[in-house]
Protein backbone atom coordinates (compact mmCIF):
# COMPACT_ATOMS: atom_id res chain seq x y z
CA UNK A 1 0.00 0.00 0.00
CA UNK A 2 1.14 3.56 -0.84
CA UNK A 3 2.99 4.75 2.40
CA UNK A 4 1.04 8.29 2.38
CA UNK A 5 -2.51 6.40 2.19
CA UNK A 6 -1.37 4.47 4.98
CA UNK A 7 -0.29 7.65 7.12
CA UNK A 8 -3.44 9.39 5.71
CA UNK A 9 -5.93 6.40 7.21
CA UNK A 10 -4.38 5.75 10.09
CA UNK A 11 -4.50 9.69 10.95
CA UNK A 12 -8.29 8.89 10.24
CA UNK A 13 -8.43 6.23 12.62
CA UNK A 14 -6.36 7.87 15.54
CA UNK A 15 -9.01 10.59 15.19
CA UNK A 16 -11.68 9.23 14.81
CA UNK A 17 -10.43 6.42 18.07
CA UNK A 18 -10.21 9.29 20.36
CA UNK A 19 -12.18 12.31 19.11
CA UNK A 20 -15.43 13.34 20.05
CA UNK A 21 -16.30 15.72 17.71
CA UNK A 22 -17.45 15.34 14.12
CA UNK A 23 -14.93 14.34 11.38
CA UNK A 24 -14.79 14.89 8.12
CA UNK A 25 -12.78 13.77 4.71
CA UNK A 26 -11.17 16.56 2.28
CA UNK A 27 -10.10 16.36 -1.36
CA UNK A 28 -8.45 19.46 -2.76
CA UNK A 29 -6.86 20.21 -6.19
CA UNK A 30 -4.55 23.44 -6.61
CA UNK A 31 -2.93 24.98 -9.28
CA UNK A 32 -1.08 28.57 -9.17
CA UNK A 33 2.80 30.00 -9.96
CA UNK A 34 6.03 30.13 -8.76
CA UNK A 35 7.27 33.73 -7.36
CA UNK A 36 10.51 34.09 -9.27
CA UNK A 37 11.40 36.91 -6.64
CA UNK A 38 15.14 36.70 -6.72
CA UNK A 39 17.64 36.67 -9.91
CA UNK A 40 19.30 33.88 -8.18
CA UNK A 41 16.45 31.67 -9.23
CA UNK A 42 15.11 33.51 -12.53
CA UNK A 43 17.19 30.61 -14.92
CA UNK A 44 14.68 28.13 -13.45
CA UNK A 45 11.75 30.03 -15.90
CA UNK A 46 8.08 30.00 -15.21
CA UNK A 47 6.49 27.43 -13.05
CA UNK A 48 2.65 26.61 -12.68
CA UNK A 49 2.83 24.36 -9.54
CA UNK A 50 -0.48 21.84 -9.47
CA UNK A 51 -1.58 20.01 -6.51
CA UNK A 52 -3.67 17.45 -4.98
CA UNK A 53 -4.03 16.80 -1.38
CA UNK A 54 -6.25 14.17 1.13
CA UNK A 55 -7.21 15.95 4.47
CA UNK A 56 -8.97 14.84 7.45
CA UNK A 57 -10.48 17.54 9.80
CA UNK A 58 -11.95 17.11 13.52
CA UNK A 59 -14.66 20.05 13.90
CA UNK A 60 -14.67 21.85 17.26
CA UNK A 61 -18.54 22.38 17.33
CA UNK A 62 -18.66 22.66 21.41
CA UNK A 63 -20.50 25.47 22.78
CA UNK A 64 -16.73 26.49 24.46
CA UNK A 65 -15.13 27.04 20.60
CA UNK A 66 -18.00 28.32 19.59
CA UNK A 67 -18.02 31.56 22.34
CA UNK A 68 -14.33 32.04 21.55
CA UNK A 69 -14.42 33.15 17.74
CA UNK A 70 -18.56 32.80 16.98
CA UNK A 71 -17.15 30.68 14.48
CA UNK A 72 -17.32 26.78 13.49
CA UNK A 73 -12.92 25.97 13.65
CA UNK A 74 -12.10 22.56 12.74
CA UNK A 75 -8.17 21.20 13.35
CA UNK A 76 -6.64 19.15 9.72
CA UNK A 77 -3.67 16.81 9.13
CA UNK A 78 -3.36 16.87 5.29
CA UNK A 79 -0.52 15.11 3.17
CA UNK A 80 -0.50 16.66 -0.89
CA UNK A 81 1.78 16.01 -4.10
CA UNK A 82 2.90 18.75 -5.30
CA UNK A 83 3.72 18.84 -9.11
CA UNK A 84 6.21 22.53 -9.76
CA UNK A 85 6.14 22.01 -13.42
CA UNK A 86 9.96 21.91 -13.66
CA UNK A 87 11.12 18.48 -12.92
CA UNK A 88 14.27 18.89 -14.10
CA UNK A 89 15.46 21.40 -11.75
CA UNK A 90 12.71 21.38 -8.93
CA UNK A 91 11.09 18.81 -8.96
CA UNK A 92 7.96 17.11 -7.19
CA UNK A 93 7.58 18.44 -3.21
CA UNK A 94 5.29 15.75 -0.91
CA UNK A 95 3.94 18.04 2.16
CA UNK A 96 2.55 16.64 5.18
CA UNK A 97 1.16 19.21 7.98
CA UNK A 98 -1.30 20.37 10.44
CA UNK A 99 -4.05 23.45 9.82
CA UNK A 100 -6.49 25.21 11.58
CA UNK A 101 -9.37 26.84 10.12
CA UNK A 102 -12.01 28.38 11.42
CA UNK A 103 -15.29 28.76 9.62
CA UNK A 104 -17.22 32.08 10.08
CA UNK A 105 -20.88 31.53 8.68
CA UNK A 106 -22.25 34.53 6.04
CA UNK A 107 -25.90 33.46 5.16
CA UNK A 108 -27.28 30.06 5.62
CA UNK A 109 -25.00 27.73 3.78
CA UNK A 110 -22.29 30.27 2.84
CA UNK A 111 -18.89 30.71 4.89
CA UNK A 112 -15.87 32.67 5.29
CA UNK A 113 -12.95 30.20 5.51
CA UNK A 114 -9.31 31.18 7.02
CA UNK A 115 -6.68 28.36 7.22
CA UNK A 116 -3.10 28.59 9.11
CA UNK A 117 -0.68 25.77 8.26
CA UNK A 118 3.07 24.44 9.08
CA UNK A 119 4.38 20.83 8.33
CA UNK A 120 7.08 19.46 6.30
CA UNK A 121 7.38 18.43 3.06
CA UNK A 122 9.96 15.99 0.97
CA UNK A 123 11.04 17.54 -2.33
CA UNK A 124 12.86 15.45 -5.21
CA UNK A 125 15.46 17.53 -6.36
CA UNK A 126 17.75 19.64 -3.74
CA UNK A 127 20.12 21.69 -5.11
CA UNK A 128 23.80 19.33 -6.02
CA UNK A 129 26.48 21.70 -7.65
CA UNK A 130 27.33 19.26 -10.56
CA UNK A 131 23.72 17.12 -10.52
CA UNK A 132 21.48 20.34 -10.04
CA UNK A 133 23.25 23.57 -10.20
CA UNK A 134 20.05 26.08 -10.82
CA UNK A 135 18.35 24.94 -8.24
CA UNK A 136 19.03 27.80 -5.83
CA UNK A 137 15.65 27.37 -4.52
CA UNK A 138 16.46 24.85 -2.00
CA UNK A 139 19.55 22.41 -0.61
CA UNK A 140 17.86 19.89 1.56
CA UNK A 141 15.00 17.40 0.71
CA UNK A 142 13.02 17.64 4.05
CA UNK A 143 12.08 21.28 4.80
CA UNK A 144 9.65 23.53 6.35
CA UNK A 145 6.16 24.00 4.96
CA UNK A 146 4.09 27.11 5.39
CA UNK A 147 0.28 27.43 4.06
CA UNK A 148 -1.76 31.06 4.34
CA UNK A 149 -5.04 31.02 3.14
CA UNK A 150 -8.67 32.14 2.69
CA UNK A 151 -11.86 31.70 0.70
CA UNK A 152 -15.11 30.54 0.78
CA UNK A 153 -17.30 27.47 1.64
CA UNK A 154 -20.82 26.15 0.55
CA UNK A 155 -23.01 23.29 2.38
CA UNK A 156 -24.46 21.53 -0.04
CA UNK A 157 -25.82 19.30 2.91
CA UNK A 158 -24.87 17.81 6.53
CA UNK A 159 -22.55 15.72 4.76
CA UNK A 160 -21.14 17.11 1.78
CA UNK A 161 -19.19 21.18 1.33
CA UNK A 162 -17.01 22.59 -1.34
CA UNK A 163 -14.80 25.04 -1.43
CA UNK A 164 -12.52 27.60 -2.90
CA UNK A 165 -9.78 29.33 -1.30
CA UNK A 166 -6.63 31.76 -2.64
CA UNK A 167 -3.45 30.40 -0.95
CA UNK A 168 0.35 31.66 -0.15
CA UNK A 169 2.77 28.67 0.20
CA UNK A 170 5.89 28.75 0.85
CA UNK A 171 9.02 25.98 1.64
CA UNK A 172 12.06 26.79 2.75
CA UNK A 173 15.03 25.14 5.39
CA UNK A 174 15.24 28.37 7.81
CA UNK A 175 18.78 29.01 6.78
CA UNK A 176 20.07 25.10 7.73
CA UNK A 177 21.93 25.27 4.70
CA UNK A 178 22.88 26.91 1.61
CA UNK A 179 21.48 27.53 -0.87
CA UNK A 180 18.16 28.48 0.07
CA UNK A 181 16.12 30.93 -1.75
CA UNK A 182 12.89 29.11 -1.05
CA UNK A 183 10.36 28.38 -2.88
CA UNK A 184 6.66 31.09 -2.88
CA UNK A 185 3.83 30.05 -5.33
CA UNK A 186 0.33 31.51 -4.53
CA UNK A 187 -2.28 29.33 -5.66
CA UNK A 188 -6.22 28.60 -5.78
CA UNK A 189 -7.69 25.75 -4.11
CA UNK A 190 -10.78 23.82 -5.35
CA UNK A 191 -12.19 20.95 -2.26
CA UNK A 192 -14.95 18.91 -1.73
CA UNK A 193 -15.93 17.47 2.04
CA UNK A 194 -17.46 14.55 3.39
CA UNK A 195 -18.61 13.31 6.64
CA UNK A 196 -19.57 9.89 7.37
CA UNK A 197 -21.81 11.20 10.07
CA UNK A 198 -23.97 14.45 9.60
CA UNK A 199 -22.91 17.68 10.93
CA UNK A 200 -24.32 20.00 11.52
CA UNK A 201 -23.05 23.62 11.68
CA UNK A 202 -25.87 25.23 14.04
CA UNK A 203 -25.16 28.94 15.03
CA UNK A 204 -26.00 29.29 18.73
CA UNK A 205 -26.41 32.50 20.81
CA UNK A 206 -24.07 34.98 20.11
CA UNK A 207 -23.13 36.26 23.65
CA UNK A 208 -21.93 40.39 23.17
CA UNK A 209 -18.12 40.53 23.85
CA UNK A 210 -16.94 42.55 26.74
CA UNK A 211 -14.43 44.77 26.47
CA UNK A 212 -14.24 44.72 30.57
CA UNK A 213 -13.11 40.98 29.89
CA UNK A 214 -10.31 41.20 27.14
CA UNK A 215 -6.99 39.57 28.07
CA UNK A 216 -3.68 41.60 28.44
CA UNK A 217 -0.65 39.36 29.41
CA UNK A 218 3.22 39.79 29.01
CA UNK A 219 4.90 37.49 27.07
CA UNK A 220 8.28 35.88 27.66
CA UNK A 221 9.17 33.82 24.44
CA UNK A 222 12.67 31.80 24.46
CA UNK A 223 13.63 30.55 20.94
CA UNK A 224 15.94 28.01 19.13
CA UNK A 225 16.80 27.99 15.39
CA UNK A 226 19.33 26.62 12.93
CA UNK A 227 21.25 28.41 10.18
CA UNK A 228 24.27 27.80 7.61
CA UNK A 229 27.57 28.93 8.67
CA UNK A 230 30.65 28.90 6.77
CA UNK A 231 31.95 25.90 5.17
CA UNK A 232 34.73 23.90 6.56
CA UNK A 233 37.62 21.22 5.31
CA UNK A 234 38.94 21.64 1.63
CA UNK A 235 37.91 19.90 -1.61
CA UNK A 236 36.14 16.61 -1.04
CA UNK A 237 36.07 17.20 2.69
CA UNK A 238 34.86 20.37 2.69
CA UNK A 239 31.01 20.32 4.46
CA UNK A 240 28.86 23.33 5.37
CA UNK A 241 28.03 23.46 9.23
CA UNK A 242 24.64 24.53 11.24
CA UNK A 243 25.22 26.83 13.93
CA UNK A 244 22.76 27.60 16.57
CA UNK A 245 20.46 30.76 16.43
CA UNK A 246 19.13 31.20 19.94
CA UNK A 247 17.13 34.26 21.36
CA UNK A 248 14.42 36.07 23.80
CA UNK A 249 11.71 38.14 22.92
CA UNK A 250 9.53 40.62 25.91
CA UNK A 251 5.47 41.15 24.33
CA UNK A 252 2.89 42.64 25.63
CA UNK A 253 -0.35 41.46 24.28
CA UNK A 254 -3.28 43.25 24.50
CA UNK A 255 -7.04 41.66 22.95
CA UNK A 256 -9.30 44.39 21.50
CA UNK A 257 -11.70 41.83 19.90
CA UNK A 258 -12.94 38.76 20.23
CA UNK A 259 -10.34 37.17 18.42
CA UNK A 260 -7.68 39.77 17.82
CA UNK A 261 -4.85 41.24 19.85
CA UNK A 262 -2.72 43.38 19.09
CA UNK A 263 1.32 43.00 19.74
CA UNK A 264 4.15 45.26 20.46
CA UNK A 265 7.31 44.37 22.09
CA UNK A 266 11.24 43.52 21.46
CA UNK A 267 13.48 40.51 20.79
CA UNK A 268 17.50 39.57 21.44
CA UNK A 269 18.72 37.24 18.58
CA UNK A 270 22.62 35.71 19.15
CA UNK A 271 23.28 34.53 15.91
CA UNK A 272 26.33 32.07 16.18
CA UNK A 273 26.15 31.68 12.17
CA UNK A 274 26.88 35.19 11.77
CA UNK A 275 30.00 34.99 14.28
CA UNK A 276 31.51 32.59 12.61
CA UNK A 277 31.20 33.92 9.39
CA UNK A 278 32.42 37.30 10.97
CA UNK A 279 35.34 35.51 11.94
CA UNK A 280 36.38 34.03 8.79
CA UNK A 281 36.27 37.41 6.80
CA UNK A 282 38.22 38.73 10.00
CA UNK A 283 35.91 41.52 10.41
CA UNK A 284 34.90 43.48 13.69
CA UNK A 285 31.64 43.55 14.00
CA UNK A 286 28.70 42.14 16.29
CA UNK A 287 26.51 38.93 15.26
CA UNK A 288 23.98 40.04 18.24
CA UNK A 289 20.73 41.60 16.82
CA UNK A 290 18.07 43.53 18.26
CA UNK A 291 14.55 44.52 17.04
CA UNK A 292 11.59 45.84 18.18
CA UNK A 293 8.09 44.62 17.50
CA UNK A 294 5.01 45.13 16.08
CA UNK A 295 1.96 42.82 15.10
CA UNK A 296 -1.18 41.35 15.14
CA UNK A 297 -2.66 38.18 17.25
CA UNK A 298 -5.67 35.97 15.56
CA UNK A 299 -6.63 34.11 18.81
CA UNK A 300 -8.39 30.99 18.32
CA UNK A 301 -9.09 29.12 21.61
CA UNK A 302 -5.57 27.30 22.24
CA UNK A 303 -4.50 28.26 19.27
CA UNK A 304 -2.56 31.51 17.90
CA UNK A 305 -0.99 32.73 14.91
CA UNK A 306 0.89 36.04 14.74
CA UNK A 307 1.67 38.46 12.35
CA UNK A 308 4.44 41.26 13.03
CA UNK A 309 7.00 43.21 11.66
CA UNK A 310 10.05 44.16 13.32
CA UNK A 311 12.58 47.04 13.08
CA UNK A 312 15.98 46.90 14.25
CA UNK A 313 16.96 48.86 16.74
CA UNK A 314 20.43 47.30 16.33
CA UNK A 315 22.20 45.27 13.51
CA UNK A 316 26.27 45.08 13.10
CA UNK A 317 26.20 42.49 10.62
CA UNK A 318 23.38 40.37 8.66
CA UNK A 319 20.64 41.28 6.05
CA UNK A 320 20.89 44.96 4.43
CA UNK A 321 17.03 45.46 5.31
CA UNK A 322 16.63 47.57 8.19
CA UNK A 323 12.83 45.63 8.87
CA UNK A 324 12.06 42.22 8.92
CA UNK A 325 8.84 40.16 9.54
CA UNK A 326 7.51 37.54 11.86
CA UNK A 327 5.23 34.25 11.75
CA UNK A 328 4.14 32.19 14.51
CA UNK A 329 1.93 29.34 15.35
CA UNK A 330 1.74 28.88 19.06
CA UNK A 331 -0.54 26.08 21.10
CA UNK A 332 -1.30 26.41 24.66
CA UNK A 333 -1.84 22.85 26.05
CA UNK A 334 -1.60 24.17 29.88
CA UNK A 335 -2.93 27.72 30.49
CA UNK A 336 -0.18 29.87 30.95
CA UNK A 337 2.76 27.77 28.38
CA UNK A 338 2.50 28.02 24.61
CA UNK A 339 4.58 25.55 22.16
CA UNK A 340 5.16 26.22 18.42
CA UNK A 341 7.04 27.10 15.12
CA UNK A 342 7.82 30.83 13.93
CA UNK A 343 9.54 31.86 11.18
CA UNK A 344 11.98 35.09 10.30
CA UNK A 345 12.00 36.48 7.06
CA UNK A 346 13.09 39.65 5.00
CA UNK A 347 10.83 40.16 2.63
CA UNK A 348 10.32 36.77 0.44
CA UNK A 349 13.96 35.26 1.83
CA UNK A 350 13.33 33.20 5.26
CA UNK A 351 16.21 33.75 7.68
CA UNK A 352 15.27 31.23 10.24
CA UNK A 353 12.59 28.93 10.88
CA UNK A 354 12.54 28.44 14.91
CA UNK A 355 10.81 26.85 17.65
CA UNK A 356 8.90 28.76 20.76
CA UNK A 357 8.91 27.81 24.52
CA UNK A 358 6.07 31.00 25.69
CA UNK A 359 5.45 31.78 29.47
CA UNK A 360 2.19 33.98 29.51
CA UNK A 361 1.91 36.15 32.58
CA UNK A 362 -1.92 37.28 32.58
CA UNK A 363 -2.23 41.05 33.97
Amino acid sequence: MNKRLLLLLLSIGIIDLFGQSPVSYQLEVEKGFVLLHSQDIAPIGEAYPTAVGLSVQKWLLAEKHWNSCHCYPRLGLSIAAHDFDNREVIGWGFPVYGFIEPWYKMSDRLYLSIRASAGLIYLTKPYDEIENPLNLSYSLPVQAFLVLGGGLAYELNNHWRIGMQARFDHTSNGGLREPNKGINYPTLSFSADYSLKPINLQALKKKQYNPLQKKRALRINGFLAGKAGAKVGEGAFEQEVTYLVSGLSLYYSHQFLRTSAFLVGTEWINNLAFKRQIERQGLNQDHNQLGFILGHEFLLGKFTFSQAAGFYLYKDYGAEANWYQRYSLLYRPIPGLAIGPGLKAHANVAEFVDFSLVWDIQL
